[in-house]
């Protein structure tokens, strides 16, 4: 029996006859259909746009011939949070309205929750993010009022969860970061202490490595595989991107405790002198740096920052960091530089609270 990862495999290896003809071997019809999306997604990427029509069909195909309401709705939105990724919004929409009309018919609440939360996930890679909380709302509610036994309830509201928690790791960062508040929020309020510690790990890393936050980026990072994240970014990003990137997973490796990140950052700032930093990158930048501890080096680039809000900010957050060091010399000296009277003179005051200890 092959995995739903064993067929994507064999599709992004290019062996798509192969994953198709295996795609049966999936008991649970939705993951058929789920499998038919992903690689019709893979065959674009791979420039067979002639071909990702066909496969779409033949998930549409399981999904309307099914006799069950959780699997045409399941089936419907997966669908059309793929064609909204093919470029096809109209169809998008038409698929996710589908989904939600076949899904009001399902008496089950459990059952109607379940599949509300699915529907709300493929809603939110249109990027509709405000309908997607909204039928995230609607899914916990169903549960919530559910008359069922307490262990039932709770074992049922830790599902929803764990879709708000999937639906983030689907996400780029900056997106992703508010499904993950949310999840956090219920298993820490249930107190599924293991899952909402690896959620608050997810939500560290969404505000770690934001500027290429991809899902598939994080997930290596997650990992451990800290080359192959690397490598990812060398490939989806180009320019000053990568080096920002590559002093995010540096300050990554550095949460973590991986002394390689001295590495990667003394390589990074070598290959940032070649390159030109725009005044809104330089923010960036200087502020990872401050946070890998690089100080006198994030001073340089607060000199690119014409934004003066951003480079008092900036200014601030070094010279804190400097007497955070014992360095208060230092500290000061870059408290002086702050173009703002009233910050500068809050952030004297916090080098001396820092000082006298």
């Amino acid at each position: 029996m092959m995995s739903i990862d064993d067929i994507l495999a064999l599709a992004e290896r290019g062996q798509f006859d192969e994953a198709i003809q295996r795609v049966p071997e999936l008991y649970d019809p939705v993951e058929q259909i789920r499998a038919l999306t992903k690689i019709a997604l893979i065959m674009a990427e791979k420039g067979l746009g002639e071909w990702v029509w066909d496969v779409i069909e033949d998930a549409e195909y399981i999904a309307e011939n099914s006799k069950e309401s959780y699997v045409k709705s399941l089936g419907y939105a997966l669908i059309g949070a793929a064609l909204f990724k093919l470029g096809d919004q109209d169809g998008a929409e038409e698929y996710l309205d589908m989904a939600l009309e076949e899904a009001s018919g399902i008496e089950d609440p459990l059952e109607k929750g379940e599949v509300v939360a699915e529907i709300a996930r493929s809603v939110a890679m249109t990027g509709d993010l405000d309908g997607a909380m909204e039928l995230f709302d609607e899914a916990f509610d169903l549960i919530a009022r559910a008359e069922i036994d307490y262990r039932t309830k709770v074992d049922e509201l830790i599902k929803i969860g764990e879709i708000i928690e999937k639906t983030g790791d689907d996400l780029p960062s900056r997106t992703a970061r508010e499904f993950y508040r949310i999840a956090f929020d219920i298993f820490d309020k249930l107190r599924v202490n293991q899952r909402a510690a690896i959620v608050e790990k997810k939500l560290l890393l969404t505000k770690t490595v934001e500027n290429v936050g991809l899902p598939e980026i994080r997930k290596a990072l997650l990992e451990g595989r800290y080359h192959y994240a690397l490598a990812l970014i060398r490939r989806k990003f180009k320019g000053v991107k990568v080096l920002m990137g590559q002093l995010e997973v540096a300050l990554w490796m550095k949460m973590v405790n991986d002394p390689e990140y001295i590495d990667l950052t003394n390589q990074t700032l070598s290959e940032l002198q070649n390159t030109e930093v725009l005044p809104s990158n330089a923010y960036s930048i200087a502020l990872i740096l401050t946070e890998l501890e690089y100080l006198r080096e994030a001073l340089y680039f607060v000199r690119l920052i014409d934004d003066q809000v951003k480079r008092d900010e900036a200014l601030r957050k070094i010279a804190l960091a400097f007497s955070e060091q014992g360095e208060f010399e230092a500290a000061r000296k870059v408290a002086g530089a702050i173009s703002d009277p009233i910050l500068r003179t809050q952030t004297l005051r916090d080098i001396e609270a820092i000082e006298i200890g």
